[in-house]
């Protein structure tokens, strides 16, 4: 191999690494998907016993500013009555197709990223607690977390079914992808289905932006 053939491999082999290294980089950049992710538990206030769980992320659309989040927990079990004849139970069909109804939970957390994406804002809370008709509600509590290793809360106890609280704090430097360590967000409240002996059931709903 002459002196030309090897310094034109060499070039080759050059721009093949230079090719190789700016798609490693490229690929190490490219942004990821934004998220929120939501937690709900559903347990037996007498017993602690967990009847439902479930955690998904939600996709955020990129540049947005609100992380909207709304679930409904399965029907409640209602306990067996004896069946009369001619007398349709309630919340069921003809046909047997029994739905008792439930609960939905909604939060909506604004927040704030500065220029450089490195810190971040909880600005405002807002969400609802959805009954089907014929479940009451108790115990309602909502709890704001800022995030970071030692962050500042918001406790509050809703006495109706929607709320809406401003969080006054900075920007803070934004955590690792990490549930217990970013801005999140508790709703909590106690349902059962009146008339029924049903158990007082719980509905935990967390919402974290670990995923923005």
């Amino acid at each position: 191999m002459n002196r030309h053939q090897k310094a034109g491999l060499a070039v080759a082999a050059a721009a093949a690494l230079s090719l190789s290294l700016t798609s490693a980089a490229y690929a190490a950049t490219e942004e990821k998907p934004s998220y929120a992710s939501s937690t709900i538990v559903v347990s037996d206030v007498r017993t602690g016993e967990i009847v439902y769980q479930q955690t998904e992320q939600i996709p955020v659309e990129e540049g947005s500013t609100t992380a909207t989040i709304e679930t409904r927990v399965p029907s409640p079990p209602v306990p067996s009555a004896p069946v009369i004849p001619g007398v349709v139970a309630p919340r069921s069909s003809v046909g047997g197709n029994h739905d008792n109804g439930s609960v939905k939970s909604s939060i909506t957390i604004t927040y704030s990223l500065n220029s450089k994406g490195d810190q971040i804002r909880s600005e405002k809370v807002t969400g609802r607690w959805t009954p089907d008709p014929g479940f009451a509600l108790q115990g309602r509590k909502v709890e704001i977390y800022s995030g970071g290793g030692s962050p500042s809360i918001i406790k509050k106890a809703p006495t109706t079914n929607t709320y809406s609280y401003n969080t006054g704090w900075g920007f803070q430097t934004k955590p690792p992808q990490n549930s217990l360590t970013s801005p999140r967000v508790l709703a909590e409240v106690k349902f059962k289905l009146s008339g029924t002996g049903s158990a007082w059931l719980k509905l935990t709903h967390w919402v974290d932006l670990s995923g923005v």
